[in-house]
């Protein structure tokens, strides 16, 4: 609680609000290497491309627009003969998730603010209000990891800030 033993005017305005923030911090997820063709002929549904090498993580470096008119977004890593469709009767060689190639970190803060207002004894008004991403990080979704002309690529991210406020009366 914060500002809970002021007068009563000024405690009716500042006093008495409870905050509830969750902060979350984490480094990226390890990424696959997907859509690989099925040379192996087991008819697998779950093919691996050859991994011949890690790719550098550019991070937000912007896409390179006259390669790809039209497309926002980051080139995060590249495929500069990283990855590769395995030889005919061969399975590839990438495993299911490389820890050394990773997606963006995720930093982000909600944050939740609640104050009571005694009406009578028996009633109480409660005015709430919690910020989604309070700070408005842009977080980044995970790159496009298909084997491809587009790999490496994020053209998306998490929705920005979001304010929800509510009363609510307790009887």
């Amino acid at each position: 609680m914060i500002g809970k033993d002021m007068n009563g005017v000024l405690n009716a305005i500042v006093g008495g609000w409870q905050v509830s923030p969750i902060v979350t911090f984490r480094s990226g997820w390890p990424l696959p290497v997907y859509g690989a063709q099925d040379e192996s002929g087991t008819f697998g549904r779950g093919a691996r491309a050859d991994c011949l090498s890690l790719p550098h993580v550019n991070g937000e470096r912007p896409i390179d627009t006259t390669a790809f008119p039209g497309v926002g977004g980051f080139q995060w890593f590249s495929n500069n003969g990283n990855f590769a469709n395995p030889g005919v009767g061969s399975f590839g060689s990438c495993a299911p998730q490389l820890g050394g190639l990773r997606g963006p970190h995720y930093t982000n803060l909600d944050l939740g603010l609640a104050k009571n207002f005694q009406l009578t004894e028996r009633f109480k008004l409660q005015f709430r209000t919690d910020f989604i991403n309070a700070f408005n990080h842009v977080q980044l979704n995970a790159p496009n990891v298909r084997l491809g002309s587009t790999i490496g690529q994020i053209t998306s991210a998490q929705p920005p800030r979001n304010i929800q406020l509510a009363l609510k009366l307790y009887y």
